[in-house]
């Protein structure tokens, strides 16, 4: 799989995909690549992670936090993710943890970091 990140834009295998924002982070689990982007402090974007397959078609975009957990009051954009085991997460600027669904972008579970 070739992957190419240019600002805002991810290239795989030859297919141009741009975004709204630029791209902070991507990495890929099987044959997806999880696309996570930076949001300006200005800016009330939320739900910033995106996968794609290596025929560049989009699989998900992860699912809104207020939607997976109510509950919470301010919800903001994800910083930073990561995969381990097979499993992706990704913090927000409050050291909150997310738990991804690989195969369909659904908020598993949630924790703090500290």
């Amino acid at each position: 799989m070739e992957i190419q990140i240019n600002g805002n834009t991810l290239t795989l295998n030859g297919k141009a995909i741009k975004f709204r924002h630029n791209i902070r982070q991507f990495k890929t689990i099987d044959n997806d690549v999880i696309v996570l982007l930076g949001i300006p402090n200005n800016d009330d974007t939320l739900d910033n992670i995106y996968c794609y397959g290596v025929n560049g078609i989009i699989k998900w975009q992860v699912q809104p936090i207020k939607e997976a957990f109510p509950e919470m009051k301010q919800v903001f954009p994800f910083e930073q993710m990561s995969i381990n085991n097979d499993e992706i997460t990704a913090t927000d600027f409050y050291g909150r943890r997310f738990f991804i669904n690989k195969v369909n972008g659904n908020l598993i579970k949630k924790d703090i970091v500290k």
